[in-house]
Order: C-alpha cells, then structure tokens, then sequence
C-alpha cells in the first residue's frame, strides 16, 4: 500500500451534498385527476411509443408504450396545459379542465418533423441536462436504430463505432476494447463507461466485460459517448472519454415485450421484460430477463507442428511477430497429436435477470431499488499476459437512488466472482477473482442569477475489494481492501447570450495514489440558437489497475534461455542510446550466461507498485506525455 487514505478528507463534503440535497421539503398532497389516452402518427394513423406526454407548470410525466397509450396520474385540478412531445415530430399542446377524481381522455395525432440539433438534450458532459449545442465538450448520441440493429448480439462497441472520433477493436466475440482521440489498445481503459451512474468494470483490470450488461442494448433508453477528457466532473480513466448509459423508468415501457432472434455463429438470444405501474401510477416496476449464445470467434492456439496462430491470420497478414503456442486448449476441446485440438470449443454464453422498482414522488423526484446478476460464460480476453477464457463467471449489482429536480444521492455495489476458476491459456494455470465495488455518491444542482448561471457540486466515496486467492496478486498484496473519494464542482455563467464560460474542478484521493488535481475551463461561443463554437481546456488522468500494481503470476514457459536474452537485451541498448557499455555496466547485467531455462520453468509477470498515474496536459500545446506500462 502506497499510502493511507483518510476518510475524513471526503467525508465531510459529501455530508455537505446530503445536507443540501435534502434541503428541498416534501411536496403537499393535492386534489387531483388522472388522464389518459393513445398517441398516433399523422401520416398512417399508426400508434407511436417512446412519446413524452407532460403537464405544464408540474412533475407529471409519462411516456407512451408500444401501443401509443400512456397514463398520466395526479394531474392537479383546473385548467391544464398537456404536452405531446418526441425528437423527430413537431410537438403539439391540448388543453384540458381537470376535475378532481374524475378519469380524462386525451387523444393526440404528432407529425414527423426534420431534427435540428438545438432540440436535443444531454446530460453526460455537465452531470446536469443541456443542449447539445450548448455543451462544453464534444458528444454524440447513439441512435436508436443503431442500437436495434446491433442488439442481437448485444454487442454495444459495434454500436459505438459509428461514433466520429471513436475506434473499436474485437478481440473477441465479446472482448472489445474502446477509445476516443487516440491509439487503441488491449485492456484499454481511457474511456469511463457509466450505466445510471454506477461503473460496471472488472476491479481488478477495469475494463469492460460488455457481456455482463443486464439489459439487452435495445432496451437502452440512451446512450451518450463524451469525446475529450473527462476528470474534472468524473475523476480517474474517463482520460479519453465517458460513455454514459441511462435505462428507462418503468413507468416509461409499460407492458410486456418478448423478443427472439438469431444470426451468424449460430447466434440466439431471446429477452422478455415486463414493466407497469400501481398505487394510482405512484409505483412503477420492471422485470428483465434473458439469455444469449453463440459460437467463438476464438480458436485454440496448441499445435506445435504447425502453429494455429498462422492459420488463424492467414487470410489478414503473411508476418505475424510472434508465434506463441499456448499449452491448454478452449474450453470444450481436448489435445491430440502435435498439440492439435480436438472437438468444438463450447458456446460463449450470457444470461442475466435484474427488476427495478420506483417511487414518483409529486414533485417530480423519483425513488429507485434495484439489482439483477449476469453469468457469463467461455468468453476469452486478450490480456498483457496472453489470452484468459473465463468459464464461468457471476456478475451481481444493486442500486439505490433519490433523483431530485436539484439534487441526486445514489449508492450502488457490483461484484465478481469466478464460479470456476479462469484459465491462463499460454501457462495452463487456474486463475480466481473475487472483487466488489462499494460506491456512495451526492450530487447537488441549481440555477441563480435568473437563469443565467449554474452550480453542479458533489462528492463521492468508493471502496474496492480484490482477491485472487495468490493466483494473480503475491500474498501480501492479495485479499485487499481500499478507498478512493472525490469532490467536484463546476459552475457556468452566461454573461450575454452568445457566450458561456465554463470552469469545473476534481480532487481525488485513494490508496492507491497521490491526491489528483483535474481542472477545466471551457468557452461556449453560440452565434444563432443551432450552432456553436468550443474553446476547451482539460487536465485528465488515469489511474494503474490492480493487475498493473500487484500482478505476480507465471505466464509461461521461455521461449529463449539467459544468453539469448542478454544479447538481446544489450543489442536493444545499443540501438536505441547508441551506447551499450557505461549504462549496461550500471545495470551489473551477467556476461556469457552458458546455461538455458528447463523448459518446465515459468516465466512470470510482475506489476509495479510504485507506478505513478498517466496525465495528460492541461493545455492543448505540444507536449510530451508520460506512458506507464504493466511491467512484465
């Protein structure tokens, strides 16, 4: 452990986010009516969901099902304003004189409409809604038609590179890797992914195990992709980028869908959710459940006669740099003569259930519980050192959250567990983690200065567990327990219409490492009401993962013995400083080493734990950064 965190620096702060978020007194009970009725499409009369149907001046909201009906509960009494309402249609107003206990019916026809980007609304860059144009950082939105096409598979990344400015590499048939504004990688972890705000990566690598979202991706309500960095408001490895995924309320996709479908490996997947609403609309509920499977991508790598790596990309590149025979086959498969694998390796499969469950407040607050686990199956990742198949492996996760017009609590928890023990296919060796992430966070928002300014503040406290029963972490460093808090703000001020300032700032602080800095000024210049232009200044940093810090495992037998690499070694020296002797001196390498490794001996990889976080430069002027490595 590098140091000692202390609690008490964050502590105190997120008290006060608490404090100010429950400042806000319930709302009275009123006298009320409820109305109701069917949305439909002006130019085949055609029922149309996703609509949102408001009441003017209150909290009231809903949105319409598959079958355009939608039910709008405690409308307040009187003369009231309804609003029908849906990116792509022009949007249509109806009044209505609401009279206390009685049930309305208010039918609406919307027609289509081009879309102009001052419509939409995000939220990923600020923690807080705007428009897209006004935004101080680069974001695009995944459209839903994106998102249908590539549900089947749930592969969310294929879905992401339609994104400008984003790069998405397959390693797998679930393994990708994801990054903005820069090289990509495996194990890439530049991006921040957010589901509701709760960071569903591996603790002990994080990075993303994209099979393990419980939800299929077309049950997304929206998915925002932040290019440009992004610790200010969201703090470590949102360096390049933050993914922010939101899920509908159930109050949102009542009724019940059933979905099946199949495709090229021998895919299926079939996914039913049930969502609806009680207690006069003031309780919605929701169920997901579903599986996934198909054939790998993947193939075994344990022929020696002719290495199947060759094979494998031969139909990409006659060159590959290096031939590695790996010494266990996939799960599935057995080994024959020469190393050859015999047998059909075994599906990669996914399944999962979660259930939700929300309160709506009068307000417009709303309540939310809940959780669900995903177990994952035969999938195999491209690490640093050398492939991993995890045969089975359980995801569980729980949320609880109070949103608020102005301020928003939330605690939530993901664990790991390897229901089998994972498979280093290069070294043959069983590989185990246990891990669970504990997060509690506040948030606080407001509007002053007649609207022309605003406030975000919040703070967040996080404790991580890890255990990889000595497999992965040598025993000093394994079955540990750290923590890691934040503070952060940002407030803007609109001086004249054209133009707003932007400042935000993060302090974070863990066992891990040294406290972190993050500011970032930005300057939205907007010459019309539809187009706008950014001036941004950034300081982002990501932190080393648990495998970078205390990795202690064998990875596999040498391929040369000590000679070899010596010469290798001294050859790189005298290439890269034009100099071997004075600096290879210092280093006491032994000369003329006659003896080779027994080939049953491991080679094995070693992390750092004194490796520093990767920064980059808060101005965007020639620069150089610093790269940190595992160090294997």
């Amino acid at each position: 452990m590098r140091k000692t965190f202390f609690v008490r620096n964050i502590a105190a702060p997120l008290l006060a986010v608490a404090v100010l978020a429950l400042y806000p007194s319930l709302s009275q009970a009123q006298v009320t009516g409820s109305v109701s009725g069917q949305v439909v499409s002006g130019a085949d009369d055609s029922p149309l969901s996703g609509i949102t149907v408001t009441v003017e001046g209150s909290a009231v909201v809903a949105v319409t099902n598959n079958n355009g009906d939608y039910v709008l509960p405690r409308v307040p009494t009187g003369r009231q304003l309804i609003r029908f309402r849906r990116l792509g249609y022009a949007p249509i107003e109806q009044s209505l004189n609401v009279v206390s206990g009685t049930d309305h019916t208010v039918n609406a026809t919307l027609t289509a409409q081009a879309v102009t980007m001052g419509d939409i609304v995000v939220q990923g860059v600020s923690r807080t809604p705007e428009r897209i144009v006004e935004a101080p950082a680069a974001v695009s939105i995944i459209e839903p038609r994106v998102m249908q096409a590539t549900s089947i598979a749930s592969q969310m990344p294929v879905a992401l590179a339609t994104v400008p400015g984003v790069d998405v590499v397959q390693s797998g048939m679930n393994d990708f890797n994801v990054n903005a504004r820069g090289f990509n990688s495996s194990l890439n972890r530049r991006i921040l992914v957010l589901q509701d705000g709760r960071d569903p990566a591996i603790a002990f690598l994080g990075s993303q195990e994209w099979n393990a979202l419980a939800l299929p991706l077309e049950d997304f309500e929206r998915i925002e992709m932040v290019r440009g960095p992004g610790s200010a408001l969201y703090g470590a490895n949102a360096y390049s980028g933050v993914i922010n995924i939101t899920t509908p309320l159930a109050r949102n996709v009542i009724g019940t869908k059933v979905s099946i479908g199949g495709g090229e490996l021998s895919t299926i997947r079939g996914d039913i959710r049930h969502a609806g609403v009680s207690r006069d609309g003031r309780i919605g509920y929701r169920f997901n459940a579903g599986f996934s499977q198909s054939e790998s991508w993947s193939i075994s790598r344990t022929n020696q006669v002719l290495p199947d790596i060759l094979a494998e990309y031969a139909q990409a590149t006659d060159s590959v740099a290096t031939i590695s025979v790996e010494l266990v086959p996939l799960n599935g498969q057995t080994l024959g003569a020469g190393g050859a694998a015999l047998g059909t390796p075994d599906d990669v499969r996914s399944t999962y259930g979660s259930a939700r469950l929300d309160y709506y407040a009068d307000d417009g607050s709303v309540g939310t519980v809940e959780g669900g686990v995903a177990r994952v199956e035969n999938e195999v990742f491209v690490t640093g050192i050398g492939r991993i198949q995890v045969p089975k492996a359980i995801r569980p996760w729980a949320r609880v959250n109070w949103a608020a017009p102005n301020f928003n609590l939330m605690a939530w928890y993901s664990g790991r567990k390897s229901l089998d023990p994972q498979k280093s296919l290069l070294s043959g060796i069983d590989l185990d983690e246990r891990s669970t992430l504990l997060h509690v966070e506040g948030q606080y928002n407001r509007n002053f200065a007649e609207d022309r300014a605003r406030i975000v503040v919040g703070a967040s406290f996080r404790n991580y567990r890890v255990d990889t029963e000595n497999t992965l972490m040598e025993v000093l460093n394994d079955d540990r327990s750290d923590n890691y808090g934040s503070v952060y703000g940002q407030v803007e001020y609109q001086p004249v219409p054209e133009v707003r300032p932007v400042g935000a700032a993060r302090f974070d602080d863990s066992d891990l490492f040294d406290g972190q800095f993050s500011p970032k000024g930005a300057i939205v210049y907007s010459p019309t009401e539809n187009h706008s232009v950014r001036f941004t200044v950034n300081r982002a940093f990501q932190t080393p993962n648990y495998s970078e810090f205390f990795l202690r495992t064998a990875v596999g037998p040498p391929t040369d013995g000590p000679a070899t690499l010596e010469g290798s070694l001294e050859g790189y020296f005298a290439a890269v400083l034009g100099a071997v002797g004075p600096f290879v001196a210092d280093l006491n390498l032994p000369t003329d080493l006659p003896w080779n490794f027994n080939a049953l001996t491991n080679a094995w990889a070693f992390g750092n734990p004194v490796l520093d976080v990767e920064t980059s430069p808060l101005y965007p002027l020639p620069h150089e950064v610093r790269v940190v490595t595992d160090q294997t």
